[in-house]
């Protein structure tokens, strides 16, 4: 396992966060420090499991996570939309380039885990115990709580080990 990152968001401000890295995940220290207002979070290193992976938030303790790629949004926009001005002079042979170019860099790029609740992004930790990708019906749950209609409850544990959404 190589470094762990923890970026805990913060309300001061857009994008403001606390960022701290270990070299393992029982090196984090007891408390982070937002960059933008000083703000301090208590880190709950109870959620690490024995094998380094996360049964939780280790800023707000709270069970439900998903996994994402780390990848800019920005970056595959500007990938698309290049395809998609290069194709008529390519015989739309950069589609499928493009298209080569998002599968290569899915398999290539590193997840992380956020946070449904407070978004807190961790980075490099074990992937067992695994989450699932994003759910909305879990977002809207933690969103909205008694008013979401949904139909199924939330599991017990949270997502650690739980299946990738049906949608």
């Amino acid at each position: 396992m190589s470094e762990v990152r923890v970026l805990v968001a913060c309300s001061c401000a857009p994008r403001a966060r606390a960022d701290v890295r270990a070299p393992a995940p029982k090196d984090l220290p007891a408390t982070v420090r937002c960059r933008g207002c000083s703000a301090e979070t208590t880190l709950h290193p109870d959620r690490v499991t024995e094998g380094g992976g996360l049964s939780g938030c280790l800023a707000c303790g709270h069970p439900e996570l998903w996994t994402r790629k780390r990848f800019p949004a920005a970056t595959g926009v500007a990938i698309v939309v290049a395809a998609a001005l290069l194709a008529p002079s390519t015989h739309y042979v950069s589609l499928g380039a493009a298209a080569l170019i998002d599968l290569l860099l899915y398999h290539a790029l590193p997840e992380g885990v956020v946070c449904y609740v407070c978004g807190t992004e961790h980075r490099g930790f074990s992937a067992e115990p695994r989450h699932p990708r994003f759910d909305r019906e879990i977002a809207e749950r933690l969103k909205f709580g008694a008013r979401a209609v949904m139909g199924k409850p939330m599991r017990e544990g949270g997502t650690a080990g739980a299946p990738d959404p049906e949608h």
